[in-house]
């Protein structure tokens, strides 16, 4: 697949970035993050089972993936606007509702379906895709500015839900995130239109046609397959990384302010990624990403001590908030503009069966050998993996934009 290089832009297009940066850190914190929050306080008032609460999250997880294949297909169509109209109108709706249910079947379908439809039409997948065709020339750095953005998600949305939980409960909580996704897909949509965020003008084919053409790319290919194995270890860290601190000895208290810190980290490797992008390209630097990431697990296993805990969060944080930037990056750089949101979609939907199949096998293994040594190992060995995909082959290379 060869393009054109792209021509380079000076400026980015401020206002647009920002309100989708918003909409990725509302989409984020409120389908997203929040819930965890929420699952302890609704157990309590309804007596409803934890397991069947966790199920919903599972679900919501479900339909972000799938939406989002659907998505990324109507936005390469129609572009942003009938995309974000859908998220202010029936994902918040159904948020809304879901907050007066008495019900658990009830409940748990309006949630889930708020959420996913939600996840699926503002998660990065959407926002990324929209943000290079709006910075013509500059889309890493568009990229790169909406997710060090979209990085603030979870330190504004956990906290918050806690304070609304406590203030004005759990249904209060849902219906102040059901206004907040109606606002942000309301402005991402006045904000965005006219200013350059349409698919490509030349001819499109079908979205499985060009699905199917695009896995025949043996660059895709092993992309996807990438993406799928970072998606399994990333999250097995991700669900697992407190109770292993614990496990070693620290204090819950500290272990869950390490994995606040971990995100809040993510900024750290966001920052850097222009001028590393322009040095060593997209997919040099993800391999360096991955490599990172996998020698930073042995420190979570020496995490007793506080200072190792700190190295730990802060190093692996940073390599899976640069990660989440470049998912788009490189992706943009291997796919047709015409389909890029149908394969950023199911990009974003490998990662997140990845993100489901991982803790399984992660928890299998602890429950087989009662020890984090070898789940860990695992996890490090398959970013490894992962890395070694991308190394002996060169995909579309695009020229660094100016001043990225």
């Amino acid at each position: 697949m060869t393009t054109a290089a792209p021509r380079p832009s000076a400026r980015l297009p401020v206002v647009p970035i920002v309100a989708l940066g918003l909409l990725t850190v509302v989409a984020y914190g409120a389908a997203f993050y929040s819930y965890g929050v929420l699952i302890a306080p609704i157990a309590a008032e309804t007596r409803w089972p934890q397991a069947a609460l966790g199920a919903i999250f599972s679900a919501v997880l479900l339909i972000t993936g799938v939406g989002g294949i659907l998505a990324g297909g109507l936005l390469d169509r129609v572009g942003e606007q009938p995309v974000f109209a859908v998220g202010a109108t029936l994902s918040a709706a159904a948020v809304l509702a879901s907050s007066y249910q008495t019900q658990l079947w009830s409940f748990a379908l309006l949630y889930a379906g708020g959420c996913g439809l939600a996840g699926a039409l503002g998660f990065y997948h959407v926002t990324q895709t929209v943000a290079a065709r709006v910075a013509t020339g500059a889309a890493a750095r568009a990229i790169i500015w909406l997710t060090l953005i979209g990085a603030f998600a979870g330190p504004i949305y956990l906290p918050l839900t806690g304070w609304l939980s406590s203030t004005v409960g759990w249904r209060g909580a849902i219906r102040v995130h059901a206004v907040s996704l109606a606002v942000a897909f309301a402005l991402a949509l006045l904000l965005v239109r006219g200013r350059g965020g349409r698919p490509s003008p030349t001819r499109r084919e079908g979205a499985v046609r060009a699905l199917r053409r695009a896995l025949r790319e043996r660059p895709m290919q092993r992309w996807l397959a990438a993406t799928v194995i970072t998606g399994a270890a990333t999250d097995v860290v991700l669900l697992y990384q407190v109770p292993a601190m614990v496990g070693l000895g620290l204090p819950l208290s500290l272990a869950a302010g390490l994995a606040g810190f971990r995100g809040a980290a993510q900024l750290a490797g966001r920052l850097p990624l222009g001028p590393v992008i322009t040095r060593l390209g997209a997919r040099r630097t993800i391999i360096a990403v991955l490599v990172l990431a996998a020698l930073s697990l042995p420190l979570l296993l020496a995490s007793g001590a506080v200072a190792v805990a700190l190295a730990f969060a802060f190093v692996f944080g940073a390599a899976t908030g640069a990660f989440s930037a470049l998912q788009g990056i490189y992706t943009h750089e291997l796919a047709d503009p015409a389909h890029l949101g149908t394969l950023l979609g199911t990009q974003q939907a490998l990662f997140e069966l990845g993100g489901a199949l991982g803790p399984v096998t992660a928890g299998a293994l602890l429950g087989a050998t009662g020890s984090f040594v070898p789940m860990v190992s695992l996890a490090s060995v398959s970013l490894l993996a992962a890395g070694a995909l991308l190394l002996r082959w060169s995909g579309r290379t695009v020229p660094p934009e100016a001043g990225a």
